[in-house]
């Protein structure tokens, strides 16, 4: 069999690296008479770890031509109609079998009204049933209503394309229970998100690096630090301690900031450093390696997930796990649901920063128990158990 991974989005951030990374390393682990084509977009080949020694699997990448369309300005109606007929002549010219796309979301239009030449499979992020409104306000709610209809039409539209075997969703049988019912389907099936072991960055201490005294807690939040990652809330809430749980309290935001999202940072930075100047608050603002990752996750005392409008599963509760380290997180989403089902910490509305106070209190003066399965989840998110459902390997 012959079978294409194909996804658009593997850069120096986001998950999708890593999605790719651990993919090709467990092909060169195990042998098999399949072949795999890996399809990448183009910024992928100057990526050092995009690579493999398999002998039975090729990666090619869109060229510069091929891809132009998603980097101009058109929609992404339109930007996506185009690609998708690249993807269907890399399908027919390879003579594919399958085709598994990383990230189906944006092609459910293209899908459904396209002719495909193969099985196609692959992970929806943003299903419909996870959209609710971001407040309580009339506006909010109508603008919800007609997002998760809008979404739904598309899924059901996607779904008309027979060649559509399977579509992925992480970590979330309700919402997979509830498709499959409404939609008269089989075919959305339950993904683990997986949990990814790396090596640890040697030599890096940050309490030494950052100069954070031992008694002060280090909340971390990180990743690519945009509005979803709703740092400028943790900021409004730690404003609002009282000195001494200020002192004993650390803010470390590690990852690039998103450039929409920097004035917006820095005057909460300000304001916050102005309320309450015993708050310590340290940035590295740079995209930072696998193995610093972990050693940031392993030596901070909490992890923030308490992101805004943001629904569906995070890697980033998985690595929290992995450490035996409790989260911060959003109350909503599966993020939400698979805290509150693991015990792995505490949740909050994000966009309430009394809250998120109130939790980080919480974490300062109570002997908390979290996280309490942080083992069982890391067992049954494996990197191995990812791949297998994803590749269909018995």
């Amino acid at each position: 069999m012959r079978i294409i991974i194909c996804d658009i989005y593997v850069r120096l951030v986001g998950h999708n690296l890593g999605h790719i990374q651990n993919i090709l390393r467990f092909l060169e682990n195990h042998p098999s008479n399949d072949e795999y084509i890996f399809l990448l977009n183009p910024d992928a080949q100057n990526i050092p770890s995009v690579k493999t020694t398999a002998k039975n699997v090729k990666i090619t990448f869109f060229t510069e031509e091929e891809f132009a369309p998603f980097n101009s300005g058109l929609t992404i109606i339109k930007s996506t109609q185009i690609i998708w007929k690249h993807i269907t002549r890399y399908a027919t010219d390879y003579q594919a079998n399958r085709v598994i796309m990383m990230m189906l979301d944006m092609f459910q239009h293209t899908i459904g009204s396209s002719r495909f030449p193969c099985q196609l499979s692959g992970i929806m992020f943003n299903p419909y049933p996870r959209v609710i409104p971001q407040d309580s306000t009339l506006r909010a709610k109508q603008k919800s209503t007609i997002t998760k209809a809008r979404k739904l039409f598309t899924t059901w539209w996607m779904c008309r394309n027979a060649q559509l075997k399977k579509v992925f969703i992480f970590n979330d049988r309700e919402t997979i229970k509830n498709m499959n019912e409404t939609l008269g389907t089989k075919i959305f099936t339950y993904l683990p998100d997986p949990v990814y072991d790396y090596p640890t960055r040697e030599g890096l201490v940050i309490r030494e690096k950052y100069k954070i005294a031992a008694h002060k807690k280090i909340f971390l939040a990180f990743g690519f630090i945009d509005e979803k990652k709703n740092v400028v809330n943790l900021l409004k809430a730690m404003q609002q301690l009282t000195a001494g749980d200020a002192e004993n309290t650390c803010l470390l935001v590690v990852g690039k900031i998103h450039e929409a999202n920097r004035a917006a940072l820095m005057q909460a930075l300000d304001t916050a450093k102005t309320i309450r100047p015993e708050l310590q608050v340290e940035f590295e603002s740079r995209f930072v390696d696998d193995d610093e990752m972990e050693a940031y996750v392993g030596q901070s005392d909490v992890v923030s997930v308490a992101y805004i409008n943001f629904f569906s599963s995070s890697g980033v509760i998985g690595l929290a796990a992995r450490h035996n380290k409790p989260v911060l997180a959003t109350k909503f989403g599966v993020v939400g649901d698979l805290t509150r089902e693991y015990n792995l910490g505490i949740t909050v509305d994000g966009f309430n920063p009394e809250e998120i106070k109130q939790a980080i209190i919480s974490f300062q003066n109570t002997k908390n128990t979290y996280p309490e399965r942080a083992s069982v989840f890391v067992k049954n998110h494996s990197s191995e158990n990812f791949i297998k459902s994803l590749l269909e390997i018995n």
